[in-house]
């Protein structure tokens, strides 16, 4: 039986949706689906207490946002997805005077699969949570059912990139190939042409699917594809 988390809203500040997160599909629903139930207005102080960084997802919710037809299904992903994202790490890099600073942050404490319930019980770290609360600007926000039944990892990333330079409903943003790659963490073996085909073209037309309007042209520096500039309206 699906639920109403869908109209649940993820608030998360611009510096996760522009970067790097090191998360798989399911991962990335876990993740979103938890932070969907971080109130963000809330000061950082109350976040201190683990008890208040810990959440619970059902396998229903996990229906909702895989928009999966069985909830045996929902189970499975939930449970494997669980299994590997203890390890995982956001990564946030910075440029400074003396040249890029790289700080990796854990997503999660701990994470805990109750077998025969079909939840999952996640803490969020604490250095995590002035990234997901107490925020006043430069943030971005969606509801769970913008994101429900996205398939693939790329189109999740590229919609909340995307979500986090839009003016409400219109957004315009150049970016290198480069920061691209590094932000969807596209492999390092895709040249250029295989970025573009083999992931943003897919991931566009997934988005276009689901009520978006988007183009995206090439910028050339000398002969080579350096940069992409993208244009969309959000449905």
């Amino acid at each position: 039986m699906k639920t109403s988390i869908g109209k649940n809203t993820v608030t998360i500040k611009n510096t996760i949706a522009r970067t790097a997160q090191n998360l798989g599909l399911a991962e990335k629903r876990i993740i979103t689906l938890g932070m969907s139930k971080i109130d963000a207005r809330q000061s950082k102080t109350v976040y201190k207490n683990e008890e208040n960084r810990t959440i619970t997802i059902t396998a229903s919710e996990y229906q909702t946002i895989a928009n999966l037809k069985r909830e045996l299904d929902a189970y499975r992903e939930l449970q494997n997805g669980t299994e590997k994202i203890g390890k995982k790490q956001l990564v946030i890099k910075r440029e400074t005077m003396r040249g890029k600073k790289i700080t990796r942050i854990n997503w999660l404490e701990k994470a805990t699969y109750e077998q025969g319930k079909g939840t999952v019980k996640i803490c969020f770290t604490g250095s995590i949570m002035p990234y997901l609360c107490a925020i006043e600007n430069r943030f971005t926000t969606y509801k769970i059912q913008e994101a429900a039944g996205i398939k693939s990892i790329y189109t999740f990333r590229l919609m909340e990139f995307m979500t986090s330079w839009s003016n409400k409903k219109n957004g315009q943003r150049t970016i290198t190939i480069e920061e691209i790659k590094e932000m969807l963490e596209i492999p390092k073996s895709y040249e250029t042409g295989g970025t573009i085909n083999r992931v943003i073209k897919p991931a566009i037309k997934e988005l276009k699917t689901r009520g978006w309007t988007i183009k995206y042209e090439k910028e050339k520096t000398g002969r080579k594809i350096s940069h992409l500039t993208f244009l969309w309206r959000k449905p």
